[in-house]
């Protein structure tokens, strides 16, 4: 054949130049993701992180460990089934519209896409690590860099659909019609799959994620420790700056923070073993505790006296109970100073956190909290109280 003849394209060729179209950017408006979409994506998320879980609980167990394992199965094959359905969603995006490259990728799920690849390449050298190195113990586990990248990877993933509402929100979109606790379901869950790795690789700085007999003994043993005191200051604020970030962008439906903490709460409990479910359920309460003082001073969470309600109203209470919990279960009570003192520490922290992060904005007030909160007519009425019973002694 003359080299200047023109060469047999193979289906080879067309394949690769068919995937070079698909990565080129069509330039079309990126879509949203229904609710309905999002909320599928948080059920396969749940299958994916529900692995996580069991994997968590086995090595808490220390039950006999190796790659190929059931709990490795779930939290394999629940990443497939999600990743599928991200990569369904943008098939469908370019067979509709002939969408390519970035405009077939709905808001919010970018991160995604660079978070699917990364979990594959870190699984792979995640199995090579065990079959090479052994499988890692205690600590161990959290700093394995394989691990590391197949958390972020992870992370990136099951953040699809908080992302989306967070980009609809940016972007001013119109809310779907639909019931905002229908709307906010995904998000909702998408954002505890967040809270909840964060509680199981940072757990040594997580109070609900110790025993209680760690606890007490740490409290009150024959030398006095730091960390569970330390961990409820780390806690306060890691709960405060999920309030603030919530709230800072959503006016979001009761109930938003329960579903929000559930499977933290569940997180903290597998990683020992779920020998500490005293502790998780409070961790549970804490997040419709939480609710329940959004719902009081509303979501803005804008003026100065919102956030020491909310920081001192949250932090008190709840470790007041870890405290009647640790003891309850254990019979070894923390010495009165720390019992009564720890809280309020934390409500001071928490309080200083919210004041620096989100400083009181004056008459800043988000279109959906116009009206008055349950808060502010408790205040207003008994400041016409004070002036009443001021006038009658005049």
């Amino acid at each position: 054949m003359r080299h200047d003849e023109v060469m047999a394209i193979t289906p080879l060729d067309r394949f690769l130049e068919y995937q070079m179209h698909l990565l080129k950017d069509s330039g079309q408006p990126r879509p949203f993701a229904a609710w309905r979409q999002d909320l599928i994506t948080a059920a396969l998320s749940a299958w994916f992180f529900g692995g996580l879980v069991l994997d968590t609980n086995a090595h808490a167990r220390e039950w006999a460990e190796g790659f190929f394992t059931w709990w490795h199965l779930a939290f394999y094959t629940g990443f497939l089934a999600t990743a599928a359905w991200i990569a369904y969603l943008m098939y469908r995006a370019h067979r509709g519209d002939g969408r390519t490259g970035k405009a077939a990728v709905p808001h919010g799920y970018g991160p995604a896409v660079i978070g699917a690849p990364l979990f594959i390449v870190s699984g792979l050298g995640d199995m090579l690590w065990h079959q090479l190195l052994g499988v890692e113990e205690s600590l161990d586990i959290l700093f394995s860099p394989s691990h590391l990248g197949l958390a972020v990877g992870g992370i990136l993933v099951v953040l699809a659909p908080w992302l989306s509402a967070w980009r609809r929100a940016g972007l001013g979109a119109e809310p779907e019609p639909v019931s905002p606790f229908v709307r906010f379901a995904a998000p909702a869950l998408s954002l505890g799959f967040a809270f909840g790795a964060v509680v199981l690789f940072l757990g040594y700085l997580v109070a609900f994620a110790q025993t209680p007999l760690e606890t007490a003994l740490a409290l009150r043993g024959p030398e006095f420790a730091s960390f569970p005191v330390a961990a409820i200051m780390f806690t306060t604020v890691a709960v405060l700056a999920l309030v603030l970030i919530v709230t800072g962008r959503f006016g979001v439906p009761p109930g938003f923070f329960t579903v929000a903490f559930a499977y933290p709460a569940i997180m903290a409990a597998a990683s020992e073993g779920f020998a500490n479910d005293g502790y998780a359920w409070l961790f549970l309460a804490s997040g419709a505790w939480a609710d329940f003082l959004t719902w009081l001073v509303r979501p803005d969470l804008r003026r100065r006296r919102d956030l020491i309600t909310f920081a001192a109203g949250w932090a008190v209470p709840v470790w007041a109970a870890y405290f009647i919990v640790t003891g309850g279960a254990t019979g070894i009570w923390p010495a009165p100073e720390i019992g009564l003192g720890a809280p309020i520490v934390a409500a001071l922290v928490g309080t200083a956190f919210m004041l620096v992060v989100q400083p009181d904005r004056g008459g800043s007030v988000s279109a959906e909290s116009s009206e008055p909160s349950p808060f502010d007519d408790v205040m207003a009425r008994a400041k016409a109280m004070t002036r009443n019973r001021g006038g009658d002694t005049g």
